[in-house]
């Protein structure tokens, strides 16, 4: 029973047979949503195609699996079916090992043939590598499970994330892990995509991929999105893509399309014969053929009498080869007619191995398949000036062989092409009459080896296998370490602002060197001279992960609480994140010059991507706001992922910068009043004139506390900000912000508008000279102004408080709002104190331990002083006893007397 209200009205529906049932239901779902989203759909669609390449839209999806299906359409249950097939066979044990294994294909029986390429691969998307003839990545492709089936799961235990990319022909899948594309699959090869109907976050595509036996299969991909609501937005973007891609194709052929071309007759001949049963299939080839004159007719009927056809799917076959080699010879002299023009085309025909081969496979071996006629190739081979060039690569060329060599080729054991040279012996024979072969007279027998021999050869053998192995291994190794040290390189592509002198480099080296340094705690002092002297490039990873611990180590007690998420970087990596939309758009944003960030999808976006991605799992109520990505991107610069995401964590948690990006965006409004108080302490000439052209921070210091920095100013700059900030936490950024206005505070004063005077600020302070940069960060080494934030935080809330307290002249729905507003205010203060709380009482405890701690020491010590004091007493008595015995023997003896050991004794 189906239910349908409309209009305040309940419609009843009984179906014929309860497999429709899921039909309906989808079928009405999908209107739905169309009509919802009918005004949001554009009202045409652009028909240019000149788009760019780069102009794809990208979401975070997880692959579930794949699954062979019998035909090009599938029923609206397909992904419901799919998902229950990849439980059951998890069930079984026959999961797949990997992601790897979802991809291999199934290897026929007489493989080992190349397989027919059917759509030429495009390479305009700017990180698309080399891929095989069904859009899979070769690293994929080998690694092919034993006895893979028809529903292939990935594995649970892997990074199953993908990007799903849609191009404007094409989709992709990039894997955020591998940093590769791993599959690419042209609108062409699609068929069907659905989204599931009990499983409502899943969806899929069915598409046709050619197998090792010169076959093809349609195969279903299935993936999971984060929420329905995902969903419907990737169906709605792939329909889009699909109709303007369709329309700038018929723009391009329908205007040079010739309808009476003889191929583009046999390509309507195929189209309509797809799928069909044999005896169908033949039924329409004789309505075909009985439109042919009669010598035509009777050139195929007989060239199929002498092949003896043993079915009608052979007799098929053979019409088809017939129809084929007829039109061919017919597209030789065509004259393409197209408004009323001429032009005569001389057509290079393929061979018996062309095009039409793969398509035949289609037809009879899978009976599936149709090609798209807004995508066909066969129609644009039946354009007018349409050349069909074939490469000698190409798996479409392939030489026509005569009757003596098939037989040949048939009997023969299949050689390497070097042992068909001249020189080379063979072992065949001659004929029946005893006649000699044609490749060679038969060679002399060899003479029998030892068995000494044999074993010096086979031990010969195997050591040049083993040197083989190893010099594999060491090229693999160089090659790795070549890779890294470029990727380093290009990380590193920044001007030095303080350039590292080298007896400072060896101070940073012995201090990264030393034995379990992450628990001992170096001189501050020491620590600020290095850091104040100058960081190597190189070793600026490494020496912000040794300025986090000692920033730890120095605080003994955290200053905020930490994640409850504990999950581990990788784990966190493998799940999906609602926050994909905000970090892929800002990927383009981030650092769109610097050659690491600037390739789309590249490996350094890649990165950026899983940073944000994970720490958005991490955290989820900062999730991710919009200039995080420059923190991240900064850190990704100089370690690897894992280290930075911890570095992130560090920043985050530790030293505070959490606080600044939480939605209410509270603590930012609190930072900008107390720059704005700094101002008119520190310099109040600058801040009278700021406030006279109502210039406040918010206007152009935002993105300095949001970003560190790293949106404006040069990167040797932000990098050297970034060490102070490892070193004396979030207050850093106060710091240089005061020293930036105040060292330009005379140029700021010459502007006399708002518009410049932000201009400046913006652009040209940005722009400092190298002696300036390196001047603002002596400046902040030397400033202390951790009492001047604390205080003005505090007048930031009593001024708010006042400001509450006092008179009011807003209306009744103003004054609620306001009260939401600070309510929630409180609340989120109440929070943080809180949290303050928590520490505190961390620190109580700490401290309540530390003095157990020393309670027990001064025990033991005075346990020990009272055994000491005994041993003297001890000693005392025996010295006095040995100088008894030596008076009594009339000796000297040379021991002090009691009284002077006593106090001497006392005086220690």
């Amino acid at each position: 029973v189906v239910l349908i209200i409309q209009q305040n009205i309940l419609f009843i529906i009984f179906p014929a047979t309860k497999n429709i049932v899921p039909e309906i239901i989808s079928t009405l779902r999908q209107a739905g949503k169309s009509s919802a989203r009918q005004e949001d759909t554009p009202s045409s669609l652009p028909s240019n195609g000149q788009a760019d390449a780069s102009c794809s839209t990208k979401f975070e999806v997880l692959f579930c699996g794949r699954v062979v299906v019998a035909h090009k359409k599938a029923p609206p249950a397909l992904i419901d079916e799919c998902i229950e097939k990849f439980g059951r066979v998890s069930v079984t044990g026959s999961l797949a090992a990997g992601i790897r294994r979802a991809f291999s294909l199934n290897q026929g029986a007489d493989g080992g043939g190349k397989r027919p390429l059917f759509f030429k691969r495009d390479q305009s998307f700017p990180f698309l590598q080399a891929l095989d003839e069904n859009g899979l990545s070769p690293e994929l492709q080998r690694r092919a499970a034993d006895g893979a089936t028809g529903v292939q799961p990935t594995s649970l235990q892997e990074n199953r994330t993908m990007l799903f990319t849609i191009g404007r022909s094409q989709i992709f899948l990039v894997s955020p892990d591998t940093k590769k594309v791993a599959i690419e699959k042209s609108f062409r090869e699609i068929s069907f995509c659905s989204q599931g109907i009990r499983h409502v976050d899943h969806f899929g595509f069915i598409c046709r991929e050619s197998v090792e036996c010169g076959g093809c299969q349609f195969v279903c991909y299935v993936f999971q999105c984060a929420n329905e609501a995902l969903v419907d937005e990737i169906m709605l973007t792939l329909k889009q893509a699909f109709s303007v891609a369709a329309l700038q194709q018929n723009s391009r052929t329908q205007s040079q399309q010739c309808d009476s071309c003889p191929l583009q007759q046999l390509h309507k001949l195929c189209d309509r014969i797809e799928g069909l049963h044999p005896s169908k299939a033949k039924l329409e080839l004789q309505k075909h053929l009985a439109g042919l004159d009669n010598q035509e007719q009777a050139s195929v009927f007989e060239s199929t009498m002498k092949a003896r056809p043993k079915s009608d799917q052979e007799e098929n076959e053979l019409i088809v080869s017939c129809l084929r080699r007829l039109y061919e010879e017919r597209q030789k002299t065509h004259t393409h007619t197209h408004n009323g023009q001429t032009k005569k085309v001389h057509l290079h025909v393929m061979s018996s191995s062309s095009l039409w081969t793969p398509i035949m496979s289609v037809c009879f071996k899978s009976k599936t398949y149709v090609f798209l006629c807004v995508f066909s190739d066969v129609a644009a081979l039946s354009s007018p000036g349409a050349v069909c060039v074939v490469g000698d690569d190409s798996p479409l060329c392939s030489r026509r062989h005569s009757w003596r060599q098939q037989i040949f080729l048939r009997v023969a054991t299949p050689q390497k092409e070097s042992s068909l040279k001249v020189g080379n012996r063979m072992a065949l024979g001659g004929g029946v009459g005893g006649g000699e072969s044609i490749l060679g007279a038969v060679p002399e027998e060899r003479r029998k080896r030892s068995g000494a021999e044999l074993r010096a050869l086979w031990r010969k053998a195997i050591l040049q296998q083993i040197l083989l192995l190893r010099m594999e291994r060491e090229n693999q190794k160089l090659q790795a370490s070549e890779s890294d040290l470029q990727c380093r390189r290009l990380k590193l592509d920044y001007e030095e602002i303080t350039p590292c002198l080298k007896d400072v480099t060896l101070v940073w080296e012995r201090m990264l060197s030393t034995t379990g340094r992450s628990k001992v705690r170096f001189d501050t002092e020491e620590i600020h001279k290095a850091v104040g002297q100058g960081v190597p490039r190189q070793h600026r990873g490494e020496i912000w992960k040794f300025l986090s611990e000692q920033y730890l180590l120095r605080k003994e007690v955290p200053s905020t609480k930490p994640p409850n998420n504990e999950t581990p970087y990788k784990e966190l990596l493998k799940q999906l994140t609602s926050q994909q939309h905000a970090i892929l758009i800002d990927l383009g944003r981030t650092f769109p010059t610097h050659p690491y960030f600037r390739a789309q999808l590249g490996a350094g976006q890649l990165s950026l991507y899983n940073l944000l991605k994970a720490y958005s799992l991490l955290d989820p109520e900062v999730g991710y706001c919009q200039g995080l990505s420059f923190v991240a991107g900064v850190l990704l610069l100089h370690m690897s992922e894992e280290d930075a995401f911890h570095m992130l964590k560090f920043l985050m948690y530790d030293t505070g910068l959490r606080k600044q990006y939480r939605p209410d965006m509270i603590i930012l409004q609190i930072q900008m009043y107390q720059l704005s108080r700094l101002l008119h302490d520190y310099h109040r000439e600058l801040y009278t004139h700021l406030e006279q052209y109502e210039i406040s921070p918010s206007l152009y210091a935002a993105p300095w506390f949001l970003t560190a920095f790293a949106s404006h100013f040069p990167l040797g700059f932000v990098a050297r900000v970034f060490d102070m900030l490892f070193l004396q936490g979030s207050e850093v950024i106060f710091k240089v912000a005061l020293s930036l206005l105040g060292s330009h505070k005379p140029l700021i004063l010459q502007h006399d508008n708002l518009e410049s005077i932000v201009e400046f600020i913006k652009t040209t302070l940005p722009n400092l000279g190298l002696v300036q940069m390196e001047k603002t960060i002596n400046q902040v080494s030397e400033m202390d102004i951790s009492k001047q934030l604390q205080a003005y935080e505090v007048e930031y809330h009593v001024l708010q408080d006042e400001l509450l307290d006092g008179p009011s002249t807003l209306s009744q729905s103003q004054r609620v709002a306001q009260l939401e507003k600070t309510n929630g205010s409180l609340r989120q203060q109440n929070l943080d104190l809180l949290e303050e709380l928590q520490v505190a009482h961390a620190k109580i405890r700490w401290l309540e331990t530390r003095v157990d701690g020393l309670v027990n020491r001064e025990a033991e010590l005075q346990s020990e002083v009272k055994t000491l004091q005994q041993e003297r007493t001890e000693l005392q008595q025996t010295v006095s006893k040995l100088g008894d015995l030596f008076s009594s023997l009339g000796i000297n003896s040379s021991f002090p007397d009691q009284e002077n050991l006593t106090n001497t004794s006392n005086n220690q």
